[in-house]
């Protein structure tokens, strides 16, 4: 899948954030947001995710604009460095609980999660 971010800006209460952003992530390319405290990184991948909206710009998914498209429909997860997901879950179990709520088989969890 490829990932771009065309132009993206986004302010939290009167504040930049984010100002006229624009990054490209190619498929099977292995990409690290590297910065300081504060600089942004969790926004970005806020943004990338579609937990949040920006206030302009395009998020685009293999070239298809999905910045308004719901969290849910987008097919991308995130892990934060701070373990928060579902700490009374396994890892295997974190890993495999997204594709449960997608609809694979068991086999197929069972492989991309070992795979992951």
């Amino acid at each position: 899948m490829s990932l771009t971010l065309e132009h993206v800006s986004r302010a939290v209460d009167g504040q930049t954030w984010i100002d006229d952003a624009s990054l490209s992530f190619e498929p099977g390319s292995f990409n690290v947001l590297l910065g300081r405290t504060l600089s942004g990184k969790t926004s970005l991948m806020r943004l990338m995710a579609g937990l949040d909206k920006p206030d302009s710009g395009r998020i685009l998914m293999n070239g298809k604009d999905v910045t308004q498209t719901a969290v849910r429909h987008r097919n991308v997860s995130m892990v934060y460095q701070q373990f928060i997901n579902y700490p009374s879950m396994t890892v295997f179990e974190n890993i495999a609980s997204p594709l449960r709520q997608a609809g694979e088989s068991k086999e197929v969890i069972h492989s991309k999660v070992l795979e992951t």
